[in-house]
């Protein structure tokens, strides 16, 4: 059995090939249960999604670890912020000028990458009508496979795929006891398994390698002994308080002065884009307070001035604090954000969507997606550009009467919905939703448009949010 610890659901409209059928998802979050943990750690291999929650991994570092050391496989997908299995390297970001500086290249063989030509991975795209690499080269649409490189390798390691003109290493493997790890630093390498390409192969053979790593003598319960007896042993990876706001009483605190900073929280549920956007020295003075949702108080909440609802959100950890959101829509003197992915049409009142699929490289090919901006008059456009708003999206929302929509969906001449919208007449507070996931993008530094959104949003909402009296 091979299990994938994944972020929830995946993100609306995505389709699983036939041999996902051997991959079951489990929620990253059952590891917190003692008996679902157990299951997991009996299973021949693991996938870790690149959206699961590094803080949560972290705290089973050395089950993890364990269960590799006793003879499991285990995928780690994407930018490791926090290590969660013993010697994994931190990932780097890669400065690049163009395709060439991220193109993949193989380095040593490895039976998950047998029979791929590496430039399927390098130039895989969705753009249709485009299947010339050459064209593709031109107008820049690469580099989806990966855009980082990892230092400090364990020892031993193998680099699988180094990555530019000098190799660095992208993917490598290395081995822990009888068990061995393989580390790929991009999106979830599984999502590379296309059927139009010859990385169709990709998806069955890491089932067959990860159904390779049991043994007689290191059976599934075996592993799981092994991992718990390693968590008596071991003290909290994460360490105490990693990723949370610091908290402070709502009583008491002294009101915020006339002409001072908003004080902006930012939720998040620990996986690595935000951790990431947290860190970038640019966010610095805005002074962004984390709101970790699996250990932070929804109470919190009433002592921010500005309430970031950060993209692609866990559903069952956002669920906790969507009274507190819907409160703090009632204060005159807060202001909401809320970003794509987070199903709103089920916990935001009177908000429709409809799904649209997302056109990924629309901001390198300039294809016409039927993006619009609207109102030029409205002061908001004092602080975004088209190029901040242009990039992609997740769906249209259809938002309450009296609301403003900004950036709209024009289809066959005529508006379909909004994909950025204001809203200053249905609550106290002031509300902007987008469908757009400019965290997720900038920690994953990836669309240079979707960086722009998030420091146009935290300029915006810092130079206009009204002091409370």
């Amino acid at each position: 059995m091979i299990i994938r610890l994944i972020a929830g659901m995946p993100m609306r409209g995505q389709t699983d090939p036939s041999w996902r059928g051997a991959l079951a998802d489990v929620d990253a979050y059952d590891l917190n249960d003692d008996a679902a943990r157990a299951r997991i750690l009996a299973a021949d291999g693991l996938v870790i999604g690149g959206g699961v929650d590094h803080l949560l991994l972290g705290r089973y570092r050395g089950e993890l670890t364990a269960f590799v050391r006793a003879g499991g496989r285990v995928l780690v997908n994407g930018q490791v912020v926090k290590p969660f299995i013993d010697d994994l390297a931190v990932w780097r970001k890669l400065e690049f000028r163009g395709p060439q500086d991220v193109r993949p290249h193989q380095v040593q063989p490895h039976p998950v990458w047998a029979g791929i030509d590496y430039r399927d991975l390098h130039y895989r795209t969705g753009v249709p009508g485009i299947h010339s690499y050459e064209r593709l080269e031109e107008i820049g649409v690469a580099g989806f496979y990966g855009r980082g490189y990892h230092l400090d390798l364990p020892e031993g390691a193998s680099v699988v795929t180094g990555i530019g003109p000098y190799r660095l290493p992208l993917d490598y493997s290395y081995r822990i006891g009888a068990g061995e790890v393989l580390v790929h630093g991009g999106n979830d390498l599984e999502s590379f398994s296309d059927d139009g390409y010859s990385s169709r192969v990709l998806g069955p053979n890491l089932v067959a390698w990860l159904n390779g790593g049991h043994g007689s003598a290191h059976d599934g319960a075996g592993r799981a002994a092994a991992s718990s007896a390693a968590l008596d042993n071991s003290t909290d990876a994460a360490g105490p308080g990693t990723g949370t706001a610091t908290r402070r009483p709502a009583a008491g605190r002294e009101p915020r002065r006339p002409g001072a900073a908003p004080r902006i929280g930012l939720l998040h549920c620990g996986a690595f884009q935000p951790l990431r956007t947290l860190a970038d020295p640019a966010l610095a003075p805005y002074r962004i307070e984390p709101v970790y949702l699996p250990e932070a108080d929804p109470a919190q909440l009433a002592d921010l001035d500005v309430l970031i609802v950060g993209d692609r959100l866990h559903q069952g950890q956002l669920a906790r604090f969507v009274p507190a959101i819907l409160a703090a829509l009632q204060d005159p003197g807060k202001t909401v954000i809320v970003l794509g992915e987070n199903k709103v049409e089920q916990w935001l009142p009177g908000i429709g969507y409809s799904f649209r699929p997302t056109v990924f490289w629309m901001w390198r090919t300039g294809e016409d997606n039927g993006t619009r901006l609207r109102l030029p008059e409205d002061p908001l456009w004092e602080f975004f550009t088209p190029w901040s708003v242009s990039w992609h999206h997740h769906g249209l929302l259809h938002p309450r009467p009296g609301a403003r929509s900004l950036v709209v969906m024009e289809e066959d001449g005529a508006e379909s919905g909004s994909l950025l919208y204001m809203d200053e007449v249905n609550q106290p507070a002031r509300l902007l939703v987008t469908t757009m996931d400019p965290v997720y993008h900038h920690g994953s530094g990836f669309m240079p448009g979707a960086s722009q959104l998030l420091y146009s949003l935290l300029r915006w909402v810092t130079a206009t949010h009204a002091p409370r009296a």
